[in-house]
């Protein structure tokens, strides 16, 4: 299963995220074995808003059987638009990790988790973060 790594401020001079197409109907794929996230500051038991946004999406996030049986590995940086309540609004790539399917499935990890913990009202919305992806084999 992908790893998530700590939500980061993407650089304002970037291009805005493409707009979030509707999520595809997929059959779900069982849940691989986690892996722990690439960044040690975000801490089992931290409730900041990184930590419980990282948390929504490692729920939903799936390592395709077909990448795994390739050996299909990478890191994928998503830019992620939310809006104060935590719908999601757009996501986009930043970085692909070069295999098509693994890109394809860090987005449908956003898709899938669509509803993210609301903004807090210290941070400003709506929010673009970048968040790494990590697809590791064991």
């Amino acid at each position: 299963m992908p790893a998530l790594a700590r939500a980061t401020e993407p650089n304002p001079d970037s291009a805005p995220a493409a707009e979030l197409p509707a999520p595809a109907s997929q059959p779900a794929s069982p849940p691989s074995p986690s892996l722990p996230p690439a960044d040690r500051t975000i801490r089992s038991g931290d409730d900041s808003w990184e930590a419980r946004l990282l948390a929504r999406l490692e729920h939903y996030r799936r390592y395709p059987a077909q990448a795994r049986r390739g050996h299909q590995h990478g890191l994928v940086v998503l830019r992620l638009k939310i809006d104060r309540d935590g719908a999601l609004l757009a996501a986009d790539i930043v970085q692909g990790c070069g295999h098509a399917m693994l890109d394809r499935e860090a987005l449908a990890t956003a898709r899938r988790a669509r509803q993210l913990p609301p903004i807090p009202p210290e941070k400003s919305a709506p929010r673009l973060v970048d968040i790494p992806v990590e697809f590791h084999l064991r």
